[in-house]
């Protein structure tokens, strides 16, 4: 197997991506100049509590700066404009509550990032409030629908919101735009898209604004899939798989939440690439947690996916090569079982599947002690293969 892999990467050039990155969870001040996924979510509890407009770029700048102050000042906290723990935790801490600032501290000066209406992103107080530490719904998932008022609503709008499904303020009125927001969460999470919360639809909302898994676009309409990244494949006919490609002539080893996670929309393709086997397949992207939910572009793709797994659905992850939509190849790790849930009704896929990109081992024995540890040895083992490198946290 190693020497088959070398064999076929002998000619290409193998670029080592900075591994400053595996570093990205370990408890550091944020501050000015830094950027990286803890930044933006740094930036969006910063957003969700009124403090700061505009999105989530992961740049901490002056206005994040600006915001971090008033966030201090308000809750007495040194106005330093630094994040360490005290300032993370309080700060997280109110945002999964959706506590928002007075409107003293909502005014903005000069060229400050100028915090949003207290009715932007405050939750109302009562019972259905998402209180600090708890769900967002506090366990309450009596549906919510055309016609409701208040907290629960404001509630609910507050995490479209923050996840880019709604734009504007939340009203605790739930009228036609939070009732076409709520479809197009529902369309993007296949559940049932009749525009009504019930419990299935806020439960995936607690987990999508858990784990920050934004819209990639407005929710106005389902946004078209990107194009399939080159070399495109063959039409599906009954029984063919896909072409064999050539190598990638460079490949990367590419952190999840650095760098592949912020470069992936719902709906972007990724083309996998299986060293040992030779063989390739398009996947769609569905969901963006810890790792990357897809599903098989079409009964091609997972025809040939299959075959490179053995001919069988298998939980066993391989180690694989993943083109991004942005045209970099990075290291990964994915199997072919499907479960769960999918979009693409016609690609004999009755489910998803996961993809697995670079994690601190830390981070992952944290949240995904077994199978998420399993892909992160499977990926540092296709790495070492190709270049002799350890990477051990």
């Amino acid at each position: 197997m190693k020497r088959k892999l070398l064999a076929i990467l002998s000619a290409a050039v193998i670029c080592l991506a900075p591994l400053s990155s595996l570093a990205a969870y370990q408890s550091t001040t944020l501050r000015h100049g830094m950027h990286g996924e803890e930044v933006a979510q740094i930036q969006q509890a910063l957003i969700s509590l009124g403090y700061l407009k505009g999105t989530a770029d992961g740049v901490f700048g002056n206005n994040t700066e600006n915001a971090v102050r008033k966030f201090q000042r308000k809750n007495k906290l040194t106005a330093d404009g630094l994040v360490g723990t005290k300032t993370k935790e309080l700060l997280l801490s109110k945002a999964s509550g959706f506590s928002a600032p007075s409107e003293s501290t909502s005014s903005s000066s000069g060229n400050d990032s100028a915090a949003a209406s207290a009715g932007n992103a405050s939750a109302a107080r009562g019972s259905g409030n998402a209180s600090s530490g708890s769900s967002l719904f506090s366990g309450n998932y009596a549906t919510i629908k055309s016609g409701s008022r208040g907290a629960r609503v404001r509630t609910l709008q507050n995490a479209l919101i923050a996840l880019n499904y709604l734009s504007g303020n939340a009203d605790g009125s739930y009228g036609k735009k939070t009732k076409a927001a709520v479809i197009a969460f529902q369309q993007g999470n296949n559940l049932k898209a009749d525009g009504a919360a019930g419990k299935k639809t806020l439960t995936a909302l607690e987990k999508a604004y858990q784990n920050g898994e934004k819209a990639s676009s407005s929710p106005a309409s389902d946004p078209a899939p990107a194009a399939p990244p080159a070399p495109e494949q063959a039409a599906a006919d009954s029984g063919s798989i896909n072409p064999k490609i050539s190598a990638p002539g460079s490949v990367q080893l590419l952190s999840w939440y650095d760098v592949v996670k912020p470069a992936l929309g719902g709906g972007s393709h990724l083309l996998v690439y299986d060293p040992s086997s030779g063989l390739s397949w398009t996947l769609r992207v569905l969901a963006r947690g810890r790792h990357c939910d897809a599903e098989p572009l079409t009964a091609q793709d997972t025809r040939t996916m299959v075959k490179a797994f053995g001919g069988t659905n298998t939980w066993n992850q391989k180690g694989v090569y993943v083109k991004l939509p942005d045209g970099r190849w990075s290291v990964a790790s994915t199997h072919d079982m499907p479960h769960d849930n999918g979009s693409i009704k016609d690609n004999d896929f009755n489910g998803h599947l996961c993809v697995h990109f670079l994690r601190t081992m830390e981070e992952a024995k944290q949240n995904d002690p077994n199978y998420g540890v399993a892909n992160q040895k499977t990926i540092r083992k296709l790495w070492k293969s190709l270049t002799g490198q350890d990477v051990s946290d």
